[in-house]
Protein backbone atom coordinates (compact mmCIF):
# COMPACT_ATOMS: atom_id res chain seq x y z
CA UNK A 1 0.00 0.00 0.00
CA UNK A 2 1.24 3.36 -0.98
CA UNK A 3 0.39 6.66 0.28
CA UNK A 4 0.75 10.32 0.63
CA UNK A 5 0.34 13.25 2.86
CA UNK A 6 -3.43 14.71 3.89
CA UNK A 7 -1.24 18.06 4.51
CA UNK A 8 0.32 18.73 1.76
CA UNK A 9 -2.58 18.64 -0.68
CA UNK A 10 -3.38 22.08 -0.67
CA UNK A 11 -6.81 23.93 -1.41
CA UNK A 12 -9.11 21.66 -3.28
CA UNK A 13 -12.00 23.52 -5.25
CA UNK A 14 -15.12 23.62 -4.08
CA UNK A 15 -17.62 20.88 -6.46
CA UNK A 16 -18.94 22.33 -9.03
CA UNK A 17 -22.60 23.94 -8.68
CA UNK A 18 -24.95 25.29 -10.90
CA UNK A 19 -24.26 29.00 -10.35
CA UNK A 20 -26.34 32.07 -11.56
CA UNK A 21 -24.70 33.16 -14.57
CA UNK A 22 -25.62 37.01 -14.39
CA UNK A 23 -27.44 39.42 -12.88
CA UNK A 24 -30.93 38.01 -14.96
CA UNK A 25 -30.45 35.04 -13.65
CA UNK A 26 -30.01 36.16 -10.14
CA UNK A 27 -32.84 38.26 -10.21
CA UNK A 28 -35.39 35.54 -11.26
CA UNK A 29 -33.72 33.45 -8.09
CA UNK A 30 -34.21 36.54 -5.98
CA UNK A 31 -37.94 36.82 -7.00
CA UNK A 32 -38.32 33.38 -6.90
CA UNK A 33 -37.61 33.30 -2.68
CA UNK A 34 -39.50 36.88 -2.70
CA UNK A 35 -42.48 34.47 -3.90
CA UNK A 36 -42.43 32.71 -0.81
CA UNK A 37 -43.04 35.82 1.29
CA UNK A 38 -46.00 37.13 -1.31
CA UNK A 39 -49.18 37.24 1.26
CA UNK A 40 -46.77 39.54 3.61
CA UNK A 41 -45.30 41.49 0.43
CA UNK A 42 -48.80 42.10 -0.87
CA UNK A 43 -49.88 43.30 2.42
CA UNK A 44 -46.50 46.03 2.98
CA UNK A 45 -47.78 47.18 -1.01
CA UNK A 46 -51.00 47.70 0.13
CA UNK A 47 -49.81 49.74 2.94
CA UNK A 48 -48.14 51.74 0.25
CA UNK A 49 -51.21 51.97 -2.04
CA UNK A 50 -53.22 53.89 0.68
CA UNK A 51 -50.36 56.07 1.96
CA UNK A 52 -49.47 57.35 -1.94
CA UNK A 53 -53.48 58.15 -2.20
CA UNK A 54 -53.34 60.30 0.88
CA UNK A 55 -50.14 61.93 -0.56
CA UNK A 56 -51.55 63.11 -3.54
CA UNK A 57 -55.18 63.44 -1.98
CA UNK A 58 -53.44 66.09 0.56
CA UNK A 59 -51.31 67.70 -2.10
CA UNK A 60 -54.38 67.87 -4.88
CA UNK A 61 -56.08 69.89 -1.22
CA UNK A 62 -53.37 72.37 -1.20
CA UNK A 63 -53.46 73.30 -4.36
CA UNK A 64 -57.05 73.92 -3.85
CA UNK A 65 -56.58 75.97 -1.20
CA UNK A 66 -54.56 78.07 -2.55
CA UNK A 67 -56.46 78.86 -5.42
CA UNK A 68 -59.56 79.33 -3.43
CA UNK A 69 -57.12 82.36 -1.40
CA UNK A 70 -56.21 83.47 -4.92
CA UNK A 71 -60.08 84.03 -5.85
CA UNK A 72 -60.66 85.12 -2.21
CA UNK A 73 -58.00 87.98 -3.34
CA UNK A 74 -58.98 88.53 -6.59
CA UNK A 75 -63.20 87.76 -7.36
CA UNK A 76 -62.20 88.06 -11.09
CA UNK A 77 -60.76 84.84 -11.00
CA UNK A 78 -62.92 81.72 -10.86
CA UNK A 79 -63.40 79.99 -7.74
CA UNK A 80 -62.72 76.60 -7.46
CA UNK A 81 -65.02 73.72 -6.92
CA UNK A 82 -64.81 71.96 -3.62
CA UNK A 83 -64.63 67.79 -4.41
CA UNK A 84 -66.50 65.17 -2.85
CA UNK A 85 -69.63 66.85 -2.53
CA UNK A 86 -68.13 69.60 -0.03
CA UNK A 87 -69.22 72.40 -1.81
CA UNK A 88 -73.48 71.90 -0.70
CA UNK A 89 -72.00 72.35 3.21
CA UNK A 90 -69.07 75.13 2.45
CA UNK A 91 -69.42 78.08 0.20
CA UNK A 92 -66.63 79.07 -1.06
CA UNK A 93 -67.88 82.32 -2.51
CA UNK A 94 -69.38 83.54 0.63
CA UNK A 95 -67.05 81.66 3.21
CA UNK A 96 -63.72 80.92 1.71
CA UNK A 97 -61.55 80.85 4.90
CA UNK A 98 -64.01 78.32 6.13
CA UNK A 99 -63.59 76.34 2.90
CA UNK A 100 -59.88 76.39 3.50
CA UNK A 101 -59.84 75.97 6.83
CA UNK A 102 -62.00 72.47 6.19
CA UNK A 103 -59.40 71.69 4.02
CA UNK A 104 -56.99 72.11 6.28
CA UNK A 105 -58.71 70.04 8.95
CA UNK A 106 -59.04 67.28 6.49
CA UNK A 107 -55.30 67.07 5.55
CA UNK A 108 -54.64 67.22 9.32
CA UNK A 109 -57.12 63.56 9.47
CA UNK A 110 -54.76 62.39 6.54
CA UNK A 111 -51.57 63.30 8.14
CA UNK A 112 -52.66 61.23 11.35
CA UNK A 113 -53.86 58.52 9.26
CA UNK A 114 -50.69 58.13 7.72
CA UNK A 115 -49.11 58.10 10.79
CA UNK A 116 -50.74 55.18 11.68
CA UNK A 117 -50.26 53.94 8.40
CA UNK A 118 -46.49 54.25 8.70
CA UNK A 119 -46.36 52.71 11.81
CA UNK A 120 -48.05 49.73 10.28
CA UNK A 121 -46.00 49.58 7.43
CA UNK A 122 -43.10 50.09 9.49
CA UNK A 123 -43.80 46.68 11.72
CA UNK A 124 -45.03 44.71 8.19
CA UNK A 125 -41.78 45.18 6.64
CA UNK A 126 -39.54 44.29 9.81
CA UNK A 127 -41.79 41.03 10.68
CA UNK A 128 -41.37 40.16 7.16
CA UNK A 129 -37.30 40.90 7.23
CA UNK A 130 -36.21 40.42 10.34
CA UNK A 131 -38.87 37.23 11.81
CA UNK A 132 -39.26 35.36 8.34
CA UNK A 133 -36.55 36.28 5.67
CA UNK A 134 -33.31 36.41 7.28
CA UNK A 135 -34.15 33.69 9.89
CA UNK A 136 -35.36 31.29 7.26
CA UNK A 137 -32.48 31.59 5.05
CA UNK A 138 -29.98 31.20 8.28
CA UNK A 139 -32.04 27.95 8.48
CA UNK A 140 -31.51 26.59 4.79
CA UNK A 141 -27.81 28.02 4.40
CA UNK A 142 -27.15 25.98 8.06
CA UNK A 143 -28.82 22.94 7.10
CA UNK A 144 -27.30 22.73 3.25
CA UNK A 145 -23.70 23.38 5.24
CA UNK A 146 -24.43 20.75 7.49
CA UNK A 147 -25.14 17.86 5.08
CA UNK A 148 -21.92 18.78 2.77
CA UNK A 149 -18.95 16.49 2.38
CA UNK A 150 -15.90 17.14 4.19
CA UNK A 151 -14.18 17.93 0.67
CA UNK A 152 -16.59 21.03 0.58
CA UNK A 153 -15.12 22.44 3.83
CA UNK A 154 -11.68 21.54 3.01
CA UNK A 155 -12.03 23.94 -0.05
CA UNK A 156 -13.92 27.26 1.87
CA UNK A 157 -12.44 28.41 4.83
CA UNK A 158 -14.31 28.89 8.31
CA UNK A 159 -14.47 33.03 7.92
CA UNK A 160 -16.23 32.18 4.15
CA UNK A 161 -18.62 30.32 5.46
CA UNK A 162 -19.90 32.39 8.37
CA UNK A 163 -19.55 35.63 6.20
CA UNK A 164 -22.03 33.90 4.12
CA UNK A 165 -24.25 32.39 6.89
CA UNK A 166 -24.23 36.00 8.49
CA UNK A 167 -23.30 39.05 6.53
CA UNK A 168 -24.67 37.75 3.20
CA UNK A 169 -28.01 36.30 4.17
CA UNK A 170 -28.18 39.87 5.49
CA UNK A 171 -27.39 41.00 1.87
CA UNK A 172 -30.27 38.87 -0.01
CA UNK A 173 -32.52 40.26 2.90
CA UNK A 174 -31.98 43.72 1.92
CA UNK A 175 -33.39 42.85 -1.84
CA UNK A 176 -36.48 41.83 -0.59
CA UNK A 177 -37.31 45.52 1.36
CA UNK A 178 -34.69 47.45 -0.24
CA UNK A 179 -35.05 46.54 -3.99
CA UNK A 180 -37.94 44.80 -4.36
CA UNK A 181 -40.35 46.56 -2.17
CA UNK A 182 -39.29 49.77 -3.09
CA UNK A 183 -38.88 49.07 -6.79
CA UNK A 184 -42.50 48.27 -7.11
CA UNK A 185 -43.44 51.36 -4.52
CA UNK A 186 -41.40 53.36 -7.03
CA UNK A 187 -43.03 51.96 -10.08
CA UNK A 188 -46.58 52.56 -8.29
CA UNK A 189 -45.72 56.33 -7.63
CA UNK A 190 -44.11 56.80 -10.67
CA UNK A 191 -47.10 55.67 -12.81
CA UNK A 192 -49.43 57.67 -10.43
CA UNK A 193 -47.76 60.72 -10.22
CA UNK A 194 -47.19 60.68 -14.59
CA UNK A 195 -50.99 59.95 -14.98
CA UNK A 196 -52.07 63.13 -12.46
CA UNK A 197 -49.61 65.20 -14.46
CA UNK A 198 -50.86 64.20 -17.64
CA UNK A 199 -54.45 64.91 -16.44
CA UNK A 200 -53.21 68.12 -15.24
CA UNK A 201 -51.02 69.60 -18.69
CA UNK A 202 -49.69 66.67 -21.03
CA UNK A 203 -47.36 68.63 -22.97
CA UNK A 204 -46.16 70.09 -19.50
CA UNK A 205 -45.55 66.88 -18.57
CA UNK A 206 -43.63 65.74 -21.37
CA UNK A 207 -41.53 68.31 -21.29
CA UNK A 208 -40.60 68.07 -17.49
CA UNK A 209 -40.03 64.27 -17.86
CA UNK A 210 -37.40 64.64 -20.53
CA UNK A 211 -34.41 64.28 -18.44
CA UNK A 212 -35.94 61.05 -17.10
CA UNK A 213 -34.17 58.66 -19.73
CA UNK A 214 -30.92 60.30 -18.76
CA UNK A 215 -31.45 58.94 -15.29
CA UNK A 216 -32.04 55.21 -16.57
CA UNK A 217 -29.13 55.24 -18.53
CA UNK A 218 -26.67 56.67 -16.01
CA UNK A 219 -28.38 53.85 -13.63
CA UNK A 220 -27.19 51.00 -15.87
CA UNK A 221 -23.31 52.02 -16.59
CA UNK A 222 -23.31 52.87 -12.70
CA UNK A 223 -24.46 49.16 -12.19
CA UNK A 224 -21.99 47.53 -14.34
CA UNK A 225 -19.54 49.44 -13.06
CA UNK A 226 -19.99 49.12 -9.30
CA UNK A 227 -20.95 45.25 -9.61
CA UNK A 228 -17.17 44.01 -9.19
CA UNK A 229 -16.37 46.53 -6.64
CA UNK A 230 -19.04 44.97 -4.13
CA UNK A 231 -17.55 41.35 -5.19
CA UNK A 232 -14.36 42.00 -4.27
CA UNK A 233 -15.65 43.29 -0.69
CA UNK A 234 -17.17 40.50 0.53
CA UNK A 235 -14.06 38.22 -0.51
CA UNK A 236 -11.61 41.03 1.33
CA UNK A 237 -14.42 40.50 4.35
CA UNK A 238 -13.95 36.58 4.03
CA UNK A 239 -10.31 36.92 4.98
CA UNK A 240 -10.92 39.47 7.31
CA UNK A 241 -13.33 37.75 9.61
CA UNK A 242 -11.17 34.33 9.16
CA UNK A 243 -8.07 36.25 10.53
CA UNK A 244 -10.43 37.73 13.36
CA UNK A 245 -11.63 34.20 14.05
CA UNK A 246 -8.07 32.57 13.93
CA UNK A 247 -7.08 35.52 16.52
CA UNK A 248 -9.43 33.63 18.87
CA UNK A 249 -9.53 30.41 18.40
CA UNK A 250 -5.35 30.16 18.67
CA UNK A 251 -5.06 32.76 21.69
CA UNK A 252 -3.26 30.36 23.97
CA UNK A 253 -0.76 29.79 20.80
CA UNK A 254 -0.29 33.37 20.35
CA UNK A 255 0.00 34.65 24.03
CA UNK A 256 2.24 31.74 24.75
CA UNK A 257 4.54 32.02 22.25
CA UNK A 258 4.62 36.33 22.62
CA UNK A 259 2.90 36.94 19.27
CA UNK A 260 0.00 39.28 20.16
CA UNK A 261 1.75 42.22 18.54
CA UNK A 262 2.71 40.03 14.87
CA UNK A 263 -1.67 38.58 15.22
CA UNK A 264 -2.67 42.56 15.65
CA UNK A 265 -0.63 43.63 12.49
CA UNK A 266 -2.17 40.58 10.17
CA UNK A 267 -5.72 41.69 11.48
CA UNK A 268 -4.86 45.01 10.99
CA UNK A 269 -3.39 44.27 7.72
CA UNK A 270 -6.61 42.40 6.13
CA UNK A 271 -9.02 45.43 7.89
CA UNK A 272 -7.02 47.91 6.08
CA UNK A 273 -7.58 45.99 3.25
CA UNK A 274 -11.02 46.42 3.41
CA UNK A 275 -11.22 50.05 4.89
CA UNK A 276 -9.50 50.91 1.37
CA UNK A 277 -11.28 48.54 -0.94
CA UNK A 278 -14.22 50.24 0.96
CA UNK A 279 -13.16 53.95 0.58
CA UNK A 280 -12.92 53.30 -3.37
CA UNK A 281 -16.49 51.51 -3.52
CA UNK A 282 -17.51 54.46 -1.83
CA UNK A 283 -16.35 57.25 -4.30
CA UNK A 284 -18.20 55.06 -7.08
CA UNK A 285 -21.44 55.49 -5.46
CA UNK A 286 -21.15 58.64 -4.73
CA UNK A 287 -20.79 59.90 -8.27
CA UNK A 288 -24.81 58.07 -8.85
CA UNK A 289 -26.71 60.21 -6.39
CA UNK A 290 -25.58 63.63 -7.48
CA UNK A 291 -25.57 62.90 -11.09
CA UNK A 292 -29.85 62.05 -10.38
CA UNK A 293 -30.49 64.81 -8.31
CA UNK A 294 -28.63 67.52 -11.11
CA UNK A 295 -31.26 65.58 -13.75
CA UNK A 296 -33.90 66.23 -10.89
CA UNK A 297 -32.98 69.82 -10.87
CA UNK A 298 -33.06 70.16 -14.51
CA UNK A 299 -36.99 68.79 -14.87
CA UNK A 300 -37.88 71.75 -12.18
CA UNK A 301 -35.97 74.31 -14.17
CA UNK A 302 -38.18 73.05 -17.03
CA UNK A 303 -41.64 73.42 -15.18
CA UNK A 304 -41.06 76.94 -13.71
CA UNK A 305 -40.18 78.38 -16.79
CA UNK A 306 -43.28 76.51 -18.96
CA UNK A 307 -45.33 76.36 -16.44
CA UNK A 308 -45.45 79.84 -15.46
CA UNK A 309 -46.05 80.69 -19.17
CA UNK A 310 -49.31 78.29 -18.87
CA UNK A 311 -50.16 80.16 -15.46
CA UNK A 312 -49.89 83.47 -16.88
CA UNK A 313 -51.42 82.24 -20.19
CA UNK A 314 -54.42 80.63 -17.86
CA UNK A 315 -54.11 77.35 -19.23
CA UNK A 316 -53.46 75.91 -15.78
CA UNK A 317 -54.47 77.63 -12.14
CA UNK A 318 -51.45 78.72 -9.61
CA UNK A 319 -52.89 75.93 -7.27
CA UNK A 320 -52.47 73.06 -10.27
CA UNK A 321 -49.04 74.63 -11.01
CA UNK A 322 -47.91 73.73 -6.89
CA UNK A 323 -49.83 70.95 -6.89
CA UNK A 324 -47.61 69.81 -9.70
CA UNK A 325 -44.26 71.19 -8.52
CA UNK A 326 -44.93 69.09 -5.57
CA UNK A 327 -45.70 66.07 -7.12
CA UNK A 328 -42.79 66.75 -9.93
CA UNK A 329 -40.57 66.77 -6.38
CA UNK A 330 -41.75 63.75 -4.99
CA UNK A 331 -41.15 62.22 -8.75
CA UNK A 332 -37.94 63.85 -8.51
CA UNK A 333 -37.57 62.30 -4.49
CA UNK A 334 -38.77 58.43 -6.17
CA UNK A 335 -36.26 58.66 -9.59
CA UNK A 336 -33.33 59.99 -6.78
CA UNK A 337 -34.53 56.26 -5.24
CA UNK A 338 -33.43 54.90 -7.97
CA UNK A 339 -29.45 55.42 -7.60
CA UNK A 340 -30.22 54.10 -3.62
CA UNK A 341 -32.15 50.94 -5.37
CA UNK A 342 -29.08 50.03 -7.95
CA UNK A 343 -26.55 50.15 -5.35
CA UNK A 344 -28.59 48.02 -2.82
CA UNK A 345 -28.90 45.71 -5.48
CA UNK A 346 -25.84 45.32 -6.59
CA UNK A 347 -24.97 44.10 -3.18
CA UNK A 348 -27.82 41.84 -2.43
CA UNK A 349 -26.69 39.98 -6.17
CA UNK A 350 -23.20 39.87 -4.64
CA UNK A 351 -24.65 38.38 -1.47
CA UNK A 352 -27.19 36.07 -3.11
CA UNK A 353 -24.39 34.87 -5.33
CA UNK A 354 -22.62 33.44 -2.56
CA UNK A 355 -25.78 32.51 -1.04
CA UNK A 356 -26.68 30.32 -3.66
CA UNK A 357 -23.06 28.86 -4.41
CA UNK A 358 -23.40 27.32 -1.27
CA UNK A 359 -27.13 26.37 -1.43
CA UNK A 360 -26.09 25.32 -5.25
CA UNK A 361 -23.74 22.60 -4.20
CA UNK A 362 -24.11 19.40 -4.90
CA UNK A 363 -24.38 16.76 -1.86
CA UNK A 364 -21.65 13.98 -2.84
CA UNK A 365 -22.11 12.34 0.15
CA UNK A 366 -25.70 10.84 0.90
CA UNK A 367 -28.05 7.82 0.86
CA UNK A 368 -29.03 6.30 -2.10
CA UNK A 369 -32.53 6.28 -3.31
CA UNK A 370 -33.65 3.22 -1.81
CA UNK A 371 -31.37 2.55 0.90
CA UNK A 372 -30.42 -0.46 2.45
CA UNK A 373 -31.60 -0.64 6.00
CA UNK A 374 -30.78 -3.48 7.65
CA UNK A 375 -32.16 -4.27 11.12
CA UNK A 376 -28.93 -4.97 12.76
CA UNK A 377 -24.92 -4.82 12.05
CA UNK A 378 -22.60 -7.64 12.69
CA UNK A 379 -19.02 -4.94 12.41
CA UNK A 380 -17.81 -7.24 9.64
CA UNK A 381 -15.62 -4.20 7.82
CA UNK A 382 -13.59 -4.94 4.32
CA UNK A 383 -11.57 -2.77 1.96
CA UNK A 384 -11.21 -4.18 -1.90
CA UNK A 385 -8.69 -1.99 -3.58
CA UNK A 386 -9.32 0.93 -2.32
CA UNK A 387 -7.60 4.34 -3.55
CA UNK A 388 -8.33 7.83 -2.19
CA UNK A 389 -6.88 11.06 -2.70
CA UNK A 390 -8.04 14.66 -1.87
CA UNK A 391 -6.46 15.52 -4.99
CA UNK A 392 -6.99 13.59 -8.36
CA UNK A 393 -3.42 11.75 -9.42
CA UNK A 394 -2.23 12.29 -6.18
CA UNK A 395 -3.63 9.22 -4.45
CA UNK A 396 -3.36 9.34 -0.56
CA UNK A 397 -3.91 5.94 -0.08
CA UNK A 398 -3.79 3.20 -3.21
CA UNK A 399 -5.09 -0.64 -3.28
CA UNK A 400 -5.81 -0.95 0.28
CA UNK A 401 -7.72 -4.59 0.46
CA UNK A 402 -8.57 -5.04 4.41
CA UNK A 403 -11.22 -7.79 6.20
CA UNK A 404 -11.92 -7.30 9.78
CA UNK A 405 -14.00 -9.80 11.53
CA UNK A 406 -16.95 -8.46 13.68
CA UNK A 407 -15.16 -8.10 17.20
CA UNK A 408 -11.63 -7.69 15.81
CA UNK A 409 -9.45 -5.04 17.13
CA UNK A 410 -7.42 -4.11 14.26
CA UNK A 411 -4.22 -1.42 14.53
CA UNK A 412 -3.20 1.49 12.37
CA UNK A 413 -0.24 2.55 12.03
CA UNK A 414 2.25 3.82 9.90
CA UNK A 415 4.49 7.45 9.87
CA UNK A 416 2.73 10.79 9.80
CA UNK A 417 1.13 11.51 6.71
CA UNK A 418 0.68 8.11 5.92
CA UNK A 419 -3.06 8.23 5.66
CA UNK A 420 -4.16 6.32 9.12
CA UNK A 421 -6.66 9.45 9.67
CA UNK A 422 -7.52 8.84 5.91
CA UNK A 423 -8.60 5.33 6.01
CA UNK A 424 -10.59 5.85 9.38
CA UNK A 425 -12.42 9.04 7.40
CA UNK A 426 -13.86 6.48 4.88
CA UNK A 427 -15.55 4.35 7.09
CA UNK A 428 -18.54 6.49 7.93
CA UNK A 429 -17.96 8.26 4.49
CA UNK A 430 -16.91 11.49 5.64
CA UNK A 431 -15.57 11.18 1.91
CA UNK A 432 -15.83 7.51 -0.87
CA UNK A 433 -12.81 6.13 -2.32
CA UNK A 434 -11.81 7.71 -5.63
CA UNK A 435 -11.82 3.80 -6.69
CA UNK A 436 -12.83 0.05 -5.10
CA UNK A 437 -15.21 -0.19 -2.65
CA UNK A 438 -15.76 -0.61 1.54
CA UNK A 439 -18.26 -2.99 2.67
CA UNK A 440 -20.25 -3.44 6.17
CA UNK A 441 -21.72 -6.95 6.98
CA UNK A 442 -21.38 -7.37 2.97
CA UNK A 443 -22.69 -4.39 1.41
CA UNK A 444 -21.15 -1.49 0.15
CA UNK A 445 -21.31 1.29 2.10
CA UNK A 446 -22.93 3.85 -0.66
CA UNK A 447 -25.59 1.53 -0.71
CA UNK A 448 -26.71 2.34 2.91
CA UNK A 449 -28.62 4.42 4.74
CA UNK A 450 -26.05 7.11 5.60
CA UNK A 451 -27.73 8.37 9.30
CA UNK A 452 -28.34 4.61 9.92
CA UNK A 453 -24.47 3.66 9.62
CA UNK A 454 -23.33 7.06 11.31
CA UNK A 455 -25.25 5.72 14.06
CA UNK A 456 -23.83 2.45 14.61
CA UNK A 457 -20.73 3.51 14.64
CA UNK A 458 -18.91 5.11 17.46
CA UNK A 459 -15.71 7.79 16.70
CA UNK A 460 -13.13 9.29 18.92
CA UNK A 461 -10.57 11.84 16.98
CA UNK A 462 -7.13 12.93 18.24
CA UNK A 463 -8.73 16.31 19.26
CA UNK A 464 -12.53 16.16 20.03
CA UNK A 465 -15.10 19.27 20.25
CA UNK A 466 -17.40 19.38 23.56
CA UNK A 467 -20.17 21.73 23.05
CA UNK A 468 -20.87 24.76 25.37
CA UNK A 469 -23.64 22.41 27.17
CA UNK A 470 -23.72 20.81 30.39
CA UNK A 471 -21.69 17.21 30.67
CA UNK A 472 -24.56 14.81 30.01
CA UNK A 473 -25.36 16.75 27.22
CA UNK A 474 -22.23 16.19 25.74
CA UNK A 475 -21.48 12.68 26.38
CA UNK A 476 -25.82 12.59 25.20
CA UNK A 477 -25.01 14.62 22.02
CA UNK A 478 -25.41 11.54 20.33
CA UNK A 479 -28.49 9.72 21.73
CA UNK A 480 -30.66 12.92 23.17
CA UNK A 481 -33.35 11.06 24.49
CA UNK A 482 -30.88 8.59 26.53
CA UNK A 483 -31.86 8.46 30.38
CA UNK A 484 -29.15 9.63 32.86
CA UNK A 485 -28.73 5.97 33.87
CA UNK A 486 -27.61 5.15 30.23
CA UNK A 487 -25.30 8.25 30.22
CA UNK A 488 -23.63 7.36 33.82
CA UNK A 489 -22.86 3.84 32.15
CA UNK A 490 -20.83 4.77 29.33
CA UNK A 491 -19.07 7.72 31.59
CA UNK A 492 -18.35 4.76 33.88
CA UNK A 493 -17.06 2.45 30.48
CA UNK A 494 -15.10 5.91 29.53
CA UNK A 495 -13.61 5.69 32.76
CA UNK A 496 -14.93 9.19 33.58
CA UNK A 497 -17.95 8.88 36.09
CA UNK A 498 -15.10 9.57 39.12
CA UNK A 499 -14.10 12.69 37.59
CA UNK A 500 -17.55 14.02 36.54
CA UNK A 501 -18.57 13.23 39.85
CA UNK A 502 -15.91 15.76 41.15
CA UNK A 503 -16.93 18.78 39.15
CA UNK A 504 -18.92 21.83 40.96
CA UNK A 505 -22.48 20.30 39.05
CA UNK A 506 -21.80 16.59 38.27
CA UNK A 507 -23.29 15.32 34.89
CA UNK A 508 -24.80 18.55 34.93
CA UNK A 509 -21.89 20.80 34.97
CA UNK A 510 -21.78 23.43 32.34
CA UNK A 511 -18.38 23.22 30.37
CA UNK A 512 -17.15 26.40 28.76
CA UNK A 513 -16.01 27.29 24.70
CA UNK A 514 -14.21 24.74 23.58
CA UNK A 515 -14.05 22.66 27.52
CA UNK A 516 -11.11 24.28 28.48
CA UNK A 517 -12.21 23.96 32.36
CA UNK A 518 -11.32 20.37 31.12
CA UNK A 519 -8.18 18.77 30.54
CA UNK A 520 -7.23 16.93 27.48
CA UNK A 521 -7.19 13.47 28.80
CA UNK A 522 -11.04 14.35 30.88
CA UNK A 523 -11.87 15.84 27.38
CA UNK A 524 -10.94 12.42 25.57
CA UNK A 525 -12.70 10.24 27.63
CA UNK A 526 -16.33 12.32 27.67
CA UNK A 527 -15.65 11.84 23.59
CA UNK A 528 -15.03 7.48 24.73
CA UNK A 529 -18.29 8.02 26.53
CA UNK A 530 -20.00 9.86 23.82
CA UNK A 531 -19.48 7.60 21.27
CA UNK A 532 -20.08 4.40 23.40
CA UNK A 533 -23.67 5.59 24.56
CA UNK A 534 -24.65 4.81 20.97
CA UNK A 535 -23.58 1.13 21.72
CA UNK A 536 -22.28 0.69 18.28
CA UNK A 537 -20.81 -2.58 16.88
CA UNK A 538 -18.00 -0.65 14.79
CA UNK A 539 -16.25 1.51 17.01
CA UNK A 540 -13.09 4.17 15.12
CA UNK A 541 -10.66 5.63 17.26
CA UNK A 542 -8.00 8.29 15.58
CA UNK A 543 -5.11 8.13 17.80
CA UNK A 544 -6.82 9.49 20.67
CA UNK A 545 -3.40 9.16 23.14
CA UNK A 546 -1.50 11.51 20.67
CA UNK A 547 -0.17 14.69 22.57
CA UNK A 548 -0.91 13.71 26.38
CA UNK A 549 0.88 12.85 28.85
CA UNK A 550 2.10 9.45 30.10
CA UNK A 551 -0.34 9.55 33.02
CA UNK A 552 -3.24 10.99 30.69
CA UNK A 553 -2.35 8.41 28.19
CA UNK A 554 -2.93 5.50 30.75
CA UNK A 555 -6.42 6.42 31.65
CA UNK A 556 -6.91 6.71 28.43
CA UNK A 557 -6.04 3.76 27.50
CA UNK A 558 -7.77 2.29 30.07
CA UNK A 559 -10.48 4.04 28.77
CA UNK A 560 -10.58 2.72 25.54
CA UNK A 561 -9.95 -1.15 26.28
CA UNK A 562 -12.95 -1.12 28.52
CA UNK A 563 -14.63 0.52 25.62
CA UNK A 564 -13.39 -1.58 22.98
CA UNK A 565 -14.98 -4.67 24.76
CA UNK A 566 -17.27 -6.84 22.13
CA UNK A 567 -17.35 -4.22 19.30
CA UNK A 568 -15.62 -3.70 15.92
CA UNK A 569 -12.31 -1.52 16.56
CA UNK A 570 -10.27 -0.09 13.88
CA UNK A 571 -7.64 2.36 15.64
CA UNK A 572 -4.53 4.54 14.34
CA UNK A 573 -2.22 4.40 16.89
CA UNK A 574 1.26 3.89 17.30
CA UNK A 575 1.48 2.83 21.08
CA UNK A 576 3.23 -0.49 21.70
CA UNK A 577 0.92 -1.74 24.48
CA UNK A 578 -2.11 -1.46 22.00
CA UNK A 579 -0.57 -3.04 19.29
CA UNK A 580 0.33 -6.12 21.34
CA UNK A 581 -3.47 -6.75 21.84
CA UNK A 582 -4.75 -6.11 18.24
CA UNK A 583 -5.83 -9.03 16.02
CA UNK A 584 -4.57 -7.32 13.33
CA UNK A 585 -1.84 -4.72 12.45
CA UNK A 586 -1.96 -2.72 10.03
CA UNK A 587 1.06 -0.59 8.36
CA UNK A 588 0.59 2.04 6.08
Amino acid sequence: MSSGSRSDRGALPAPEAARPRGGRSLLLRLLGLSWAYRGRVARVLGYQIVLLSLGLAGLGLTGLAIDILRHRLDPSIRAPALPLGVGRLVDVEREPMAAVLSIGGAILAMAAARAVLNYGYALSVGHLVHMEIVPDLRARVYDKLQRLSFRFFDANTSGSLINRVTGDVQLVRSFVDGVLLQSVIMVLSLGVYVAYMLRTHALLTVVCLAPTPLLWIASTLFARWVRPAYLVNRELVDRMVLSFSEGLQGIQVIKGLGREREAHRRFDERNREVREQQQGTFRKVSVLSPTIDLLGQLSLVLLLGMGGLLVTRDRITLGQLVVFAGILQQFSGQIASMATIVNTAQQSFIGARRVFEVLDTPVEIASPEAPERPARAEGRLVFERVTFGYDPGRPVLHGVDLDVAPGQFVAVIGPTGAGKSTLLSLIPRFYDPTSGRVLLDGVDLRRHDLDLIRRRMGVVFQDNFLFSNTVAANIAFGAPHATREQIERAAVVARAHEFIRELPEGYDTELSESAVNLSGGQRQRLAIARAVLLDPPLLLLDDPTAAVDARTEREILDAILSATRGRTTIMATHRAHLLRRADQVIVL
